[in-house]
């Protein structure tokens, strides 16, 4: 609730507004029909807003009140009867909040009182902001800084001050002039600055040098710069300790040294061009490698460098304009001649140096490379025949495989026993599970790996032709992602489907009708195998985990081998979920 101040001389009319404003929820703290009653009331009260008559008793008027309380900083609405220009402007000297003319509107006094305490309320906030905003940055400034009244006394210090010179703030603010901080010789000067300051700024140096005196006695030569605060006969004092600076001077000047150490020992070459793409320095890197002296290619121009150097004049213009105008170069690779005629392969790391605005020079570093280049063409062309070889390798196993499985097919037909020639042919299907992994690797980019779906498919292909399955009859649903598979996963991954597939084939449709689906989905690194048909399902007192026939023997010993675990589920015909993962390469020695 908003606490008014009203200031109003004709009692009746001062009466219905307090009921008006109260009505509106306002709680009008006091009346006062006299300009000395309101200064002592706004003094007392401290309203959120006053809410002044300009004509008023006594020999005060409305518009002297509120200068004379300018200092409170209460918002001032003006409500009178005088609309005339010369009132009007006498009353925006003390800047008021608003400015009603009677007789007015209720709703149009409530909402000039609304935006008046809005208006102090942001202008609160904004100076909180600000105080906290410049103490902040008197705190962090980064050098010792202090206020000094204009009685040499000291008033506010920031912690470097107090680092700077030993004393804390306790002892200095409000107790300590600057004369005591100083040194006794570098008084008289100061204080000459210190009042000529104050009757001109431009009277005195803004910056000198002067000594400080610390808590314990050390004295130390220190630079000030000092300003006189606006509106105020304060003075602000930067201080800088000069023992740091020389510190810093001597750092710079090592760095430099340093700097221009690894320059010239740097084991690439190393050359340095203005904005222009002028020269301005080379290492001596520079002359082993292309036999250039300092005086020689100094001053050059790029243009001109990449003549001398085999450099074509387009290729060297469009690159030097790429770095002028300061879009970056990746590292590149040149090729360049020396001053003998030999080509030199240069890995080239263009660099620029600049500024916030804009490039002031170009650093190239050049790392000669033609030895590693000629190290990995060999290494290239050696690996070439490696791939080459192992490709080979991987079909003449694929061929390889072929013949076994044809002198199966061809033993299975001398064979009488129909037992006999089941399991030859099964045999057969899985020496073909295998020959295929090796034909998808010969035929694959990456000779690491297959695309597993892709194998999949031809294999279940290949099962249904050689089983003769109608496709009408017997229903494939394949749900396979784009799965890249090393060989160590997807032999014995494949092994298993053709194991069941086979399985289902033979046994689950007596009737001649099913679907088979197979899904592959990875979560993760974890693949997860689901292999199931609708058939009769497994016969109940059959454990296939323990079973003794081959093809589930063989299905339980390719899960383990892919370090995996397996569940079957016979809700619905039979389910098999196998989940594992990517099996490591393991090196042969």
């Amino acid at each position: 609730m908003a606490k008014i101040l009203l200031v109003e001389d004709e009692m009746v009319e001062a009466m219905n507004l307090k009921r008006s404003l109260q009505s509106m929820g306002y709680d009008v703290m006091a009346i006062a029909s006299y300009g000395k009653e309101a200064i002592e009331k706004a003094n007392e009260l401290k309203p959120d807003i006053i809410l002044m008559d300009i004509i008023l008793k006594g020999s005060m008027d409305g518009i002297t009140v509120a200068k004379a309380i300018s200092e409170l900083e209460i918002p001032v609405i003006y409500i009178t009867a005088l609309p005339d220009d010369a009132t009007v402007n006498r009353a925006l000297i003390s800047a008021p909040y608003g400015y009603l003319v009677k007789p007015y509107d209720i709703r149009k006094l409530k909402i000039s009182i609304e935006v008046a305490l809005y208006k102090k309320q942001m202008e609160n906030k904004l100076k909180k902001s600000q105080e906290n905003y410049y103490q902040t940055i008197f705190e962090n400034t980064g050098a010792a800084t202090v206020i000094i009244e204009e009685n040499k006394l000291i008033s506010l210090v920031n912690v470097e001050f107090t680092s700077l010179t030993g004393y804390s703030k306790e002892e200095i603010e409000g107790k300590m002039e600057w004369t005591g901080i100083f040194s006794p010789e570098d008084i008289p000067q100061m204080k000459e600055y210190h009042g000529l300051r104050r009757i001109n700024p431009d009277y005195a140096p803004r910056n000198y040098e002067a000594r400080i005196v610390t808590r314990n006695g050390t004295i130390k030569t220190v630079h000030l710069t000092v300003a006189m605060i606006p509106g105020t006969e304060k003075s602000m004092a930067s201080i800088l300790d000069m023992t740091e600076l020389r510190r810093s001077k001597i750092a710079i000047k090592e760095s430099q040294e340093r700097f221009k150490s690894i320059f010239e020992n740097a084991a690439e070459a190393i050359i340095l061009f203005d904005c222009q793409g002028n020269i301005v320095e080379s290492n001596g890197k520079v002359k082993e490698i292309f036999g250039f002296k300092n005086e020689e290619i100094i001053g050059q121009n790029f243009l001109e460098i990449g003549l001398m150097m085999g450099m074509g004049y387009e290729e060297s213009q469009m690159i030097l304009n790429d770095l002028i105008s300061g879009n970056e170069l990746k590292q590149v690779e040149w090729v360049l001649k020396n001053k003998d005629e030999k080509e030199i392969i240069f890995r080239i790391r263009p660099s620029m140096i600049k500024t916030k605005n804009s490039v002031i020079g170009i650093l190239l570093i050049m790392e000669d490379i033609t030895e590693l280049k000629n190290v990995e063409n060999s290494l290239k062309n050696s690996l070439e025949e490696k791939e080459v070889l192992l490709r080979e390798i991987h079909h003449r196993v694929k061929n390889n495989l072929q013949i076994i499985s044809s002198l199966l097919s061809l033993q299975r037909f001398q064979v009488e026993d129909p037992q006999t020639a089941d399991i030859l042919w099964e045999c057969q299907g899985r020496v073909r599970t295998m020959a295929m992994i090796h034909e998808n690797i010969y035929q694959s980019h990456d000779i690491g790996s297959i695309n597993f779906r892709n194998y999949v498919e031809m294999l279940l292909y290949d099962i249904f032709n050689l089983y003769r399955v109608n496709n009408k009859s017997v229903k494939l649903d394949t749900l396979i992602g784009s799965v890249e598979m090393g060989i160590e996963t997807a032999m014995p991954c494949g092994l298993v489907i053709n194991e069941l597939a086979t399985n289902s084939i033979k046994h689950a449709f007596p009737q001649g009708t099913g679907t088979i689906r197979i899904e592959l989905k990875t979560d993760n690194d974890l693949h997860i195998l689901i292999f199931e048909d609708d058939g009769i399902g497994l016969p109940e007192n059959l454990d296939p985990l323990k079973s003794k026939k081959l093809g589930l023997m063989v299905v339980n010993t390719l899960v383990n081998q892919l370090n995996g675990e397996m569940e079957i589920d016979r809700t619905t015909g039979t389910k098999f979920i196998i989940k594992f993962r990517e099996l490591p390469y393991n090196v042969r020695v």
